[in-house]
């Protein structure tokens, strides 16, 4: 199996995950990029790093331009994705709607987005509370233009997809998720919980279940909302983290993916690609831990497939797939992601 994944050819990858921007014009409660903003390293990719990784995406399914900051901040996009199209790639980016204006769209459209995913944290104002800098009115005005311009065009590209982020405080409202999306034609919803609390208040937001019963009745709870989404024909999904549940293996997909950082860095999943320098810490199970990186190489010094092949990549991945868990991986919060 392994001599397959790990042949000296560019790797055959379902996606490539590149963070072309580490730049965000917003100012989300719970993103590290708030918490730990004089820690945070604001940077673009050069597009000449860019072109060394497009030989890679004819082998790759899907090349998705985006990391921990708005990709919409990065001058480039429409060239990124153009590269990417090129070479046969499907290309996915994630959002928060504010750089997007009518002609940006018309470009993403005319350039064969295939996904454009919005990010929200509340179906009203709460949004603005959680994710400052942000407003839900201009995600709404994207998604009702981005339909407008598809049907005028006959086309059926970009899918519109929505990453919900699910906060204790919000749970009043998360059984009116299936109406909001079907209303705003939205194909496909993933709900999250808060994978990375970065000080003790957004741990207790983190924590949508406090004990065994209560996890019980969440879990019944959000079958029931997707069975109202799939009534309504449009899907959601939760990845939902909690510290009553442990997997002994990771969720990532990381033997047929891999995440670029802005910096050229290449990890196994975007939890090993923060961007920050100094000394950062997350909360989970009311443990302080320490925020770290994972890179086995950079791309400015080597080209993606000498990566792939390196010793210490494969022994990693192995590992993964063999169900042990990695010393970096340990308290690895997606480690406690329940399925759904």
């Amino acid at each position: 199996m392994f001599h397959r994944l790990f042949s000296k050819a560019y790797p055959q990858l379902d996606w490539i995950q590149v963070e072309i921007s580490s730049l965000c014009d917003g100012e989300c409660v719970y993103c590290p990029h708030t918490e730990y903003r004089k820690n945070w390293k604001s940077r673009l990719l050069p597009i000449e790093l860019y072109l060394k990784i497009v030989p890679a995406f004819k082998k790759t399914k899907l090349v998705y331009l985006q990391g921990w900051g708005e990709p919409f901040t990065h001058p480039d996009f429409t060239d990124f994705l153009r590269l990417a199209k090129k070479a046969g790639c499907m290309v996915g980016t994630t959002t928060n709607g504010t750089l997007l204006d009518s002609e940006k769209i018309r470009e993403l459209i005319d350039e064969g987005l295939d996904i454009i995913c919005f990010s929200l944290a509340g179906i009203d104002e709460k949004n603005e509370r959680i994710r400052k800098g942000t407003r839900i009115r201009k995600v709404l005005e994207c998604i009702e233009e981005i339909h407008r311009i598809k049907n005028n065009r006959s086309v059926d590209h970009p899918r519109i997809h929505l990453a919900y982020m699910l906060l204790r405080s919000g749970l009043d409202d998360v059984d009116k998720i299936p109406a909001f999306v079907n209303n705003a034609g939205i194909s496909q919803t993933v709900i999250n919980s808060l994978f990375l609390p970065v000080n003790p208040d957004m741990e207790k937001e983190s924590i949508l279940a406090s004990n065994d019963g209560e996890h019980r009745e969440i879990k019944k709870r959000f079958h029931e909302i997707r069975k109202d989404a799939e009534g309504r024909g449009t899907e959601i999904g939760f990845n939902i983290v909690s510290h009553l549940t442990e997997r002994s293996f990771c969720p990532e997909n990381v033997g047929r993916a891999l995440v670029i950082g802005s910096d050229g860095c290449v990890s196994p999943c975007v939890m090993g690609q923060i961007p920050m320098e100094g000394d950062n810490h997350f909360y989970f199970a009311g443990n302080e831990l320490t925020i770290k990186r994972l890179s086995f190489g950079n791309i400015s010094d080597e080209t993606l497939n000498v990566i792939w092949n390196k010793k210490d990549y494969k022994s990693f991945v192995r590992r993964l797939f063999r169900g042990s868990s990695d010393q970096y991986c340990q308290y690895c919060p997606k480690r406690f992601i329940f399925d759904l």
